[in-house]
């Protein structure tokens, strides 16, 4: 994810060791073999431009959701949007469809201090999930676990350092070879709360304060939502009034693991309301209230990062994009492992008939982005799919540290889809 505002001198400082030996052995083109069947549905995924940068955008992550007025709006994280403040969340708005698309800044968050507010816990606070319900907006508060057993620093100065915006000051190498570890690590913490906003993003409620309970646990952390019309719009009827997210376990470029939850849409804000997939049985899905019972809808270990999932309504599938660094982030990482953090990604997409699996593989790049660059959080905004559903857009963000830089902002590229012929 991540960290515009790291100064250069820091990175040269405590990474170019990395570097040095991650520009040769982070990157690979051999695909690893999947444990999910090839789509007997889609022959191939395919390419069909360069990607392209919306220029005045430098921030990442781009979580998505389709608004009400037919906008695409965007939660995003880090850096600077046409040469607004420089903080570690915005708002966008995106009208049209590319290439003929428009990026405005709703709102940089300036009135809002969300890291003033985290308790007295090592956590790294951001925005993510974003959800339009007829014209109300939510926002997902979430947080990532600085506490890293192992890692030694002194948690007064941590504790100050993750309410800034740039805690990459004033450092000895060994603060700074251990924070830099735990920053990419970015492990999962939780949800702290959802944001809510009933003027399009303008201004906003419900911000958790210094004593407001965890909201959801470190499964849940990675939240993004499905979203099948404008406004939360033509969900089909199996799926009622309510609406569903989706999260990766372990941190946000590694998990195992894919975790689905739901709420009436009337009650977001509501904990308790919460409902977690528990499996299938008799081909439907069952739910508890318990958080801790949740089972997954995906598997795939060590090489789950925050997941994203979208409806094709012509080709009546759910498309889900996952993606991961080539090297897992782990906790006992060894300097080896960690010197290779960050210089290559791999995607890969599946489809199924249900938001609940089973999936089948149609797509796998790795590196993803090439040699030169490293992408993460492949979105398709159901939006942008062509009226066959054979062709849209995705979006995502790359390059946050250690690679060329160029894809660090709003980032989308064209596709196709070709079908297998009956």
């Amino acid at each position: 994810m991540k960290h515009y505002t790291i100064a250069l001198t820091t990175i040269l400082f405590f990474c170019f060791l990395f570097y040095a030996n991650g520009q040769n052995n982070g990157n690979s083109n051999t695909l690893r073999k999947s444990k999910y069947p090839k789509s007997k549905l889609i022959k191939t995924f395919e390419w069909t431009g360069e990607p392209q940068k919306y220029q005045g955008t430098n921030s990442d992550m781009h979580w998505f959701t389709w608004g009400i007025d037919d906008a695409i709006y965007i939660a995003d994280d880090d850096g600077k949007n046409f040469q607004g403040i420089e903080n570690y969340a915005h708002i966008l708005k995106i009208t049209g469809t590319p290439p003929n698309h428009k990026v405005e800044t709703v709102t940089d968050f300036e009135n809002y201090d969300f890291r003033a507010m985290i308790p007295n816990k090592l956590l790294r606070r951001y925005v993510n999930g974003i959800l339009a319900v007829d014209s109300i907006l939510y926002v997902c508060l979430y947080d990532y676990d600085w506490n890293i057993p192992g890692k030694v620093y002194n948690y007064d100065d941590i504790y100050k350092r993750i309410k800034e915006y740039n805690p990459w000051h004033d450092l000895d190498s060994l603060t700074g070879t251990n924070l830099g570890f735990i920053d990419s690590y970015s492990k999962n913490a939780g949800i702290a709360g959802i944001i809510k906003s009933k003027d399009m993003g303008k201004t906003w409620e419900n911000i958790p304060g210094s004593h407001t309970p965890q909201f959801l646990g470190p499964n849940f952390a990675g939240m993004s939502f499905i979203t099948w019309g404008p406004g939360y719009t033509n969900v089909p009827k199996e799926f009622g009034d309510y609406v569903y997210g989706i999260s990766n376990n372990g941190s946000w470029e590694t998990g195992d693991h894919v975790y689905m939850a739901r709420v009436h849409r009337d009650s977001i804000i509501v904990r308790k309301a919460w409902q977690f997939f528990n499996g299938m049985k008799l081909n439907k899905p069952q739910w508890t209230v318990t958080e801790e019972n949740a089972k997954p809808i995906f598997s795939d270990s060590l090489h789950v990062g925050h997941p994203t999932m979208t409806y094709n309504k012509n080709l009546k599938r759910y498309i889900l994009t996952i993606y991961s660094d080539t090297v897992p982030h782990k906790e006992n990482a060894s300097i080896q492992e960690r010197n290779q953090w960050d210089f290559g990604s791999e995607l890969q997409l599946y489809e199924s008939a249900t938001p609940f699996g089973p999936w089948s593989i149609f797509y796998n790049e790795k590196p993803w982005g090439g040699k030169l660059h490293s992408c993460y959080l492949g979105q398709i905004p159901a939006k942008w799919f062509s009226p066959d559903g054979l062709s849209g857009y995705m979006m995502f963000a790359g390059d946050y540290v250690n690679r060329a830089g160029e894809y660090y902002g709003l980032m989308i590229q064209p596709f196709k889809i070709v079908l297998n012929k009956n």
